[in-house]
């Protein structure tokens, strides 16, 4: 065990590691505080906020326990209001069909519903459908490919051969 000058023994359960809890960047720097929560209620990663507002990791964890409760709720303002622009959004394409604004109003629905559901923790759905050719199918591309190979072969015999080679 270590000892200090003191004489005293130094405590084993203490934590070498400092403790985040965002406080001092509150203390010293309280606009950047502010826009790592409203960034974190928009739902940035931690990896970005760290490099846009240049703190660390543990910083901005710190901040996301601190804030919770006002991160939810701006959170849930944000899905609101997306929300509505997107309701808005779409009564505007149903509107416009066949008029020059649809594209406009296509793209920001678009934009809306995939921002709301980025922060509902959602993913659109896609759906891939992987189609093999059937043995029939099969036996008529190789067909073509053949087909296709004699004729090339054909046409490379055929060619005249530079006389100068």
């Amino acid at each position: 065990m270590i000892e200090p000058n003191n004489g005293q023994a130094l405590s084993k359960t203490q934590d070498a590691r400092p403790r985040y809890t965002g406080e001092r960047l509150l203390r010293e720097r309280p606009k950047i505080y502010r826009q790592v929560v409203r960034l974190l209620g928009e739902g940035w990663s931690a990896n970005k906020i760290c490099k846009w507002c240049h703190v660390t990791r543990e910083t901005v964890r710190a901040i996301e326990r601190r804030e919770a409760v006002e991160i939810s709720e701006r959170k849930k303002s944000i899905i609101g209001i997306l929300g509505n622009v997107a309701e808005l959004g779409a009564s505007r394409m149903e509107e416009t069909i066949g008029k020059a604004g649809l594209r406009d109003a296509a793209i920001g629905t678009g934009i809306a519903v995939d921002k709301m559901l980025a922060l509902t923790g959602q993913l659109p759905s896609v759906q891939i459908a992987v189609v093999m050719p059937t043995p029939e199918e099969r036996a008529e591309l190789r067909a073509v490919d053949a087909k296709l190979d004699a004729i090339a072969a054909r046409l490379r015999a055929a060619a005249p051969r530079d006389a100068g080679a």
